[in-house]
């Protein structure tokens, strides 16, 4: 068990600087990216084109997209004026890769929290309040918190102050939706699509990659267009390996439909 007291509820209106935040391109112009930032409700952030990436940008979307989720580091606020820039090309690979994990965790935990919430007849705020506080308050997230207790029960969970009824469900769900994973497995694709579906072809091809990896935790990151890395976790290695190919022979086969090709660039 970690802890780590200065660990955010999520309800901060707006980040500090330094801060790497997950965000998703809505809108893209001749001078940046306006991206959604998933973590701060209703709030802007600005990607100016020389924050794009490390080397000269011609055209930004060879590099982001309308609806791609990307991990970008806040480089000024203005609080005053709701403004936000920050920079795509400050943030490692590594970086970027753990921040996606983070968010991916924190929006298992929620989850499942708002499913106890509906057990015990409460709203997802109420929930947080009474149990979700407590768990990140001892926990790096809440999703730690349910692994601890499906290995070794709800006592865990009351011992940090969990109401005994709040554990018990907390417990159950944990038993029937929680994985616990210890070994994880990855690959980098590459996609290209010069036929008529061009980038859509692309997005069909990782989405079909993702609806297999991630019932079980694993996810889909951008290395740099057209390089793609899938990655997989899982009790056992075997699956684990068996399932990361066949999300990658999923995402080939679309691409392939779509006009375009594809071909695994990297072992794991």
């Amino acid at each position: 068990m970690s802890k780590d007291s200065s660990k955010s509820s999520g309800k901060s209106n707006i980040p500090e600087v330094g801060d790497l935040v997950l965000a998703t391109v809505n809108r893209i112009t001749s001078h940046g990216a306006y991206c959604q930032m998933d973590e701060f409700k209703d709030q802007e952030c600005f990607i100016h084109i020389s924050e794009i990436a490390s080397t000269w940008v011609r055209n930004i979307r060879n590099y982001v997209r309308e609806n791609q989720k990307v991990v970008v580091k806040v480089l000024r606020v203005d609080a005053d004026r709701n403004q936000v820039d920050t920079s795509l090309r400050r943030v490692t690979r590594e970086q970027g890769r753990l921040k996606i994990q983070e968010w991916k965790r924190a929006q298992r935990g929620s989850k499942l929290l708002a499913l106890a919430a509906e057990r015990m007849k409460k709203t997802p705020n109420e929930a947080y309040e009474i149990a979700g506080k407590a768990m990140e308050a001892n926990y790096a997230d809440m999703l730690e918190a349910l692994e601890e207790a499906k290995e070794k029960g709800p006592k865990g969970l009351t011992d940090i102050g969990v109401p005994k009824k709040w554990a018990d469900v907390l417990y159950e769900l944990a038993q029937a939706h929680v994985l616990i994973r210890d070994v994880s497995v990855e690959k980098t694709i590459e996609l290209i699509c010069r036929g008529p579906e061009g980038v859509e072809g692309i997005r069909k091809a990782l989405l079909g990659a993702e609806a297999i990896v991630e019932p079980s935790g694993g996810s889909v990151f951008i290395e740099g267009a057209p390089r793609y890395r899938i990655q997989v976790s899982g009790k056992d290695y075997k699956q684990a390996e068996q399932l990361l190919q066949e999300a990658i022979e999923k995402s080939l086969k679309i691409i392939a439909e779509c006009g375009g090709e594809g071909k695994v660039t990297t072992q794991s």
